[in-house]
């Protein structure tokens, strides 16, 4: 999808010239426009805009209020800032206010240009995948305590979001003006997404309470429950380099394997019918005896989808098989053993991590 960047101006004549002026440029980026601050705010909260380009003198919202706005209400979009009454003062005071750029009138459209196509470069400096599994992605994040915001376009094109992460941790989410947990449900409910992926995150503060594999795990029962199944689109897809010109396609010269099947619960001499549940609960407490925090054991297909796209991106990572997926919620442990009914494990929130994963590793 071609970028837009927003031009606000508040002189008709000057804006069309610039757009006129940027019309060559369409295949890197595409001109949307706004006469005042008030109706760019619009535009931002239902257009998806990569980059903002405003005057600082405007009647009503100046510049600069427009400029705090923005990085208030949209922390992912960048700023430059255009005057033609340039002071050393004023262009501190742009760039100290958040703006990422600062250029004078008259404007040279080939510079300007240029300028443009730098700051969107940025956006996905590392990197940008189509048709991905988001669930699987997003634990890769976690796992290895990225710091970075992704932006993110539905399969259909016609709606995007931003996540923000610090350290492997989700801060915040956006779509349009929304913000917060709503925002990351919805997103989170996408599957076989584009997105491309920024290495930074203007976000500091967490806006968005509990860890991502239980937000991720509510998203995945919010989609079961309404009769969505990932396993519908694809869950791999293109993925280029975030420096490089390699592009190492997953989905079309190579096609993806179907998913191993979940691994069969291993069997007892005794009793060959025992279920998976009642399996691995014996497993549990022959390992960790009476006292062992267990709060539940049973078997639950709605994970099958997680097991699945583990298991692909164990395959495209080559990270071995699955044996056994650990999340961490506020009060309690939860693991998920892939065997032939997936296995759900509930324990107590003091039982050592290392030594209940090892029953199943």
């Amino acid at each position: 999808m071609t970028p837009n960047v927003l031009i606000v101006e508040d002189d008709p004549a000057f804006l069309r010239l610039l757009e006129k002026e940027l019309e060559g440029y369409a295949d890197f980026f595409s001109v949307i426009t706004a006469e005042d601050g008030r109706a760019a705010l619009q535009t931002l909260s239902g257009t998806d805009i990569s980059l903002v380009i405003c005057d600082l003198r405007m009647p009503g919202m100046d510049g600069f209020e427009l400029i705090g706005r923005i990085i208030k209400q949209f922390p992912d979009i960048p700023v430059m800032a255009m005057t033609a009454h340039d002071r050393p003062k004023t262009r501190d005071v742009v760039l100290k206010t958040g703006a990422v750029d600062y250029i004078t009138k008259p404007i040279d459209s080939a510079g300007l240009s240029g300028r443009i196509i730098k700051i969107l470069k940025k956006r996905s400096e590392g990197g940008s995948l189509r048709k991905v599994s988001l669930e699987t992605y997003l634990q890769l994040v976690e796992m290895e305590a990225q710091t970075c915001t992704l932006h993110i376009t539905h399969p259909s094109e016609t709606k995007s979001g931003v996540l923000f992460f610090r350290e492997g941790r989700l801060m915040e989410a956006r779509i349009g003006s929304r913000r917060g947990a709503d925002a990351a449900y919805e997103i989170l409910s996408w599957s076989g997404v584009a997105l491309s992926i920024e290495n930074t995150c203007p976000v500091t503060e967490k806006h968005i309470e509990g860890e991502l594999q239980a937000i991720l795990l509510d998203a995945m029962r919010s989609r079961d429950e309404s009769g969505y199944s990932p396993a519908e689109e694809e869950t791999a897809g293109d993925v280029q380099a975030g420096s490089s010109a390699t592009d190492i396609d997953i989905s079309d010269e190579h096609p993806a394997e179907e998913p191993a099947a979940p691994a069969a619960a291993p069997s007892t001499a005794q009793d060959e019918s025992i279920s998976p549940a009642a399996f691995a609960e014996r497993k549990l407490l022959r390992a960790m005896g009476e006292n062992n925090g267990i709060q539940d054991v049973y078997s639950d297909p709605i994970w099958s989808g997680m097991v699945y796209q583990a298991n692909d991106a164990g395959r495209i990572f080559e990270l071995g098989d699955l044996n056994v997926i650990y999340l961490d919620r506020n009060n309690e442990q939860v693991l998920v053993v892939p065997w032939e009914e997936n296995v759900v494990v509930v324990l107590d929130k003091q039982v050592p991590r290392e030594h209940v994963i090892s029953v199943f590793v």
